[in-house]
Order: C-alpha cells, then structure tokens, then sequence
C-alpha cells in the first residue's frame, strides 16, 4: 500500500511539473538589429515573454531580480577556429520598493543611471529592450571580413535569496533563459 501511494505521489508531481513545463511561453529575442553609429559597430534588440505571472508576483512581493544579456562578437574564420573578439555581459536590476510603491531600475552598460517608475509597464519595458548597446569601434574590425554577432539572456539566479533560488527547480515558467541569436555581418 504505501509503495502505491509513493507511485501516485510521484506521478502527480510528475504530471505537475511536465504539464506546468509544457506550457511556458518560450522567452526569446526580437528585433535584433546592428548598425554602425559615430563610427561604433552597436546593437540594439528586445527580449519578449519573460514575465509570467509568478514572477510578475515575485517581483512585485520586493524581491529584487536580475536580467544578465549576454553579447559577443566573433569574427569568423574559413578552416579554422573563430576568433572571439568582444564578450559583454549586461545586468538589468530591478526592485520592487514595497513601501514607496516605485520599481528601481539599474542597468549595467549605463553605469551613473538609476531610473525610478511607479509603473509595471515601463518597468518591465526598460528591463527588456537594449538600444544602442556599443559593442566596440567600427574600426578595429578587419575589412573584408565576416563577423557574427551573438545575443542571449537568461534570469540571474546568482541575486536571489536562497530559498528562491531553489524554487527554481521546481517551477521553471518563471526563470528562462533564450537561445543563442546569431546576426551575421560582412564588413
């Protein structure tokens, strides 16, 4: 009997967990775009289907969350290994101020910027679009050459208390973590 109970236990969670799986909105990127500005190489892109209603909740219970974009640049290379020229990784913080009822907004590539905003629209659509993220000068790129440009972004769960951070496991449709997006470029 209790080796039936175990087994119905375990299938339930099963059910539960694949089923709550099943039917995340997959996190991704759009509107991935690069151009030449001032004589930089820049990028500029959206991240779209993150916030799910458990953390839209978690968010919005104070607790402070990270968006960590990741960005790189390779030059590609026939017969042989790529050569990576640039690795960015950006941070966008987030709090919620409970008290004050106002979302704190840090994003590491605009270091002296703190943006403060009393709405949940304009905070989650500052922590998901990049704009003119410089990546290096036009200039230091070889001419005749083919470049790639890489972009992912994930949920950071290096800044979340402990007992969150394991909740992870456990609920998966509010973490994500994209693909990698490829932009190719001839210069």
């Amino acid at each position: 009997m209790k080796k039936l109970i175990t087994q119905f236990f375990l299938f339930f969670f099963m059910i539960i967990f694949f089923f709550n799986a099943a039917y995340v909105r997959k996190a991704g990127l759009q509107d991935i775009v690069w151009d030449k500005i001032d004589g930089n190489l820049i990028v500029s892109f959206k991240l779209n289907n993150v916030f799910s209603s458990q953390l839209n909740e978690v968010i919005l219970n104070g607790t402070p969350i990270t968006f960590a974009y990741f960005v790189t640049l390779y030059e590609v290379r026939d017969y042989w290994v790529d050569k990576k020229i640039v690795n960015i990784k950006i941070d966008h913080m987030m709090k919620y101020d409970i008290l004050q009822e106002k979302f704190i907004m840090k994003r590491s590539w605009r270091i002296d910027e703190v943006l403060v905003t009393e709405s949940f629209a304009e905070a989650q659509k500052v922590m998901t679009e990049i704009s003119n993220l410089k990546i290096l000068p036009f200039d230091w790129l070889g001419n005749d050459g083919r470049y790639q440009i890489g972009i992912k972004a994930e949920l950071s769960k290096a800044n979340l208390p402990r007992n969150l951070r394991s909740a992870f496991f456990f609920s998966p449709s509010w973490g994500f973590e994209t693909d990698w997006y490829i932009l190719d470029f001839n210069h």
